[in-house]
């Protein structure tokens, strides 16, 4: 299971003790966070303080702080998801950190960042105390104080690169990533009010207290609205406009033998075509989006067979394939695209997609091999092959099934085919059926899977049996 590092930053005068112990209380023994791999990381302190008396010392800008915050990550969570929770001005230290990765082009560093929650961050400036603060500032001047207050340049010309590049962004490159925002405001803050918090950001709800107060929920009480929030928010974090989330993805894989002497014949091919194969598969493949799915982009799922051929039996809804590609569906049979949008209103869609295969999984081709889509996030990602028809015919299992998960995809065909390979095959569910056999994946973006096996035909003088086509 791939870790979540969870990394607090704290705002303005304050210390990650002072800031998050309440929340640190509840979560760090939370059973449904330890079992699905998150790791809190508490001590993320930078240097901040209303004045600074020592005339050979200086406060750092935001800037500088979210430099170190990206020296704190790549030392302290190199590896794994990342989701990075911030209060006041600790929220415009993290949207600093991202700003500088791509303006540095190493967006594709921040691929691995799941969401960003922040608490009262004045993403508009804070006018509060406005007057009393510039006394003050002319005695012991305080650059991060500066910084807070509205149209400052620097917080602005972040705020673009965030806007344009990571809410905005509709691919993951050197110079964009989408990441998600979930921002709260207090409903007695008179410090960051609601304009303020809510910023450029869609994603934003009021939460109990006021400036300090969001921060500070009761341990004691499971229901503390603060606690409730911000526990959902990591175990089931809102998605991006252009990253599909999903909760499942279950693909059933049933190959069975043939008569190779039966004429079989493709309806949907025009005119109709008739084939021979000693192979016959069913491929049915259904999705659940998550109820957190913002993403309504068509998504575009095919098939393709180099030897053999497809057809479609069913799929959900109207098929918004272009006209070119269902010509090649209905001259060639053999790929099969299909393009659907997820709906809306309907967070919690299921997608079906089931086709059936002839001679795509002869000798010498028993295998399946599916890019993951780089634009889409799984909660979990599931596979099952069935053999079992081959076993009722008598066929003998020469290669048992192996599962490969290549979490980087090389998108060249040979090259990820050796590679995903050469790795450790993923262990199966358990189950005593070495004919039928189940993988499962979790928190699963991008990557390459690759599933082979081998079966033996029976014995001489008898004929391998199995169903006629669909």
């Amino acid at each position: 299971m791939e870790p979540t590092s969870v990394i607090f930053v704290h705002g303005f005068g304050s210390s990650s003790t002072k800031c998050w112990g309440g929340f640190k209380a509840v979560l760090e023994h939370d059973a449904d966070l330890a079992a699905r791999g998150y790791r809190l990381l508490w001590d993320f302190d930078y240097t901040t303080k209303w004045f600074e008396l020592n005339p050979t010392r200086r406060i750092p800008d935001i800037e500088e702080c979210g430099k170190y915050l990206r020296t704190f990550v790549e030392s302290y969570a190199p590896e794994g998801r990342l989701m990075l929770v911030g209060h006041s001005m600790g929220g415009l230290v993290i949207q600093s950190y991202l700003a500088g990765k791509i303006r540095k082009h190493e967006g594709r560093d921040l691929e691995r960042v799941r969401l960003v929650v922040t608490f009262a961050t004045p993403n508009r400036g804070s006018a509060s105390f406005s007057a009393a603060r510039k006394v003050v500032e002319r005695i012991w001047p305080n650059v991060q104080d500066e910084e807070l207050e509205p149209l400052n340049d620097e917080v602005a010309k972040t705020s673009d690169v965030i806007v344009s590049s990571i809410l905005g962004a509709q691919s993951v490159g050197a110079d964009s990533c989408p990441i998600p925002f979930q921002v709260y405001w207090g409903m007695s803050d008179k410090i960051v009010p609601e304009v303020s918090a809510r910023g450029p950001f869609v994603e934003a709800a009021p939460l109990t207290g006021g400036h300090s107060e969001i921060v500070q929920p009761d341990p004691k009480n499971p229901k503390d609205d603060r606690l409730v929030a911000l526990r959902s928010a990591l175990l089931d974090p809102v998605g991006h406009p252009w990253i599909y989330e999903l909760d499942s993805w279950d693909v059933n894989l049933a190959v069975m033998p043939n008569d190779p002497e039966t004429d079989m014949v493709l309806q949907d091919v025009k005119p109709p075509k008739s084939v021979r194969t000693d192979n016959l598969a069913i491929r049915q493949m259904r999705f659940l989006f998550s109820r957190q799915n913002r993403c309504c982009q068509p998504w575009l799922q095919d098939y393709r067979s180099k030897d053999g051929w497809v057809q479609m039996l069913n799929v959900t809804g109207d098929n918004q394939a272009r006209k070119a590609d269902l010509t090649t569906y209905h001259e060639t049979g053999r790929q099969f695209t299909y393009v659907f949008a997820p709906e809306k209103s309907d967070h919690t869609q299921t997608i079906e997609m089931n086709l059936q295969i002839y001679n795509g999984f002869g000798q010498g081709r028993r295998d399946w091999h599916d890019h993951v889509n780089p634009m889409a996030r799984f909660k979990q990602y599931q596979v099952t092959l069935d053999l079992k028809k081959y076993a009722n015919a008598g066929w003998v299992l020469s290669a048992p099934p192996k599962f490969y998960y290549l979490a980087k995809d090389v998108e060249d065909e040979d090259i990820c085919r050796q590679l995903v390979c050469a790795g450790q095959p993923v262990p199966p569910e358990a189950g005593d059926d070495p004919w039928v056999k189940t993988w499962k994946l979790t928190n699963v973006r991008s990557g390459v899977v690759h599933l082979a096996w081998d079966v033996k035909m029976p014995a001489e003088g008898t004929t391998p049996a199995g169903p006629k086509a669909a």
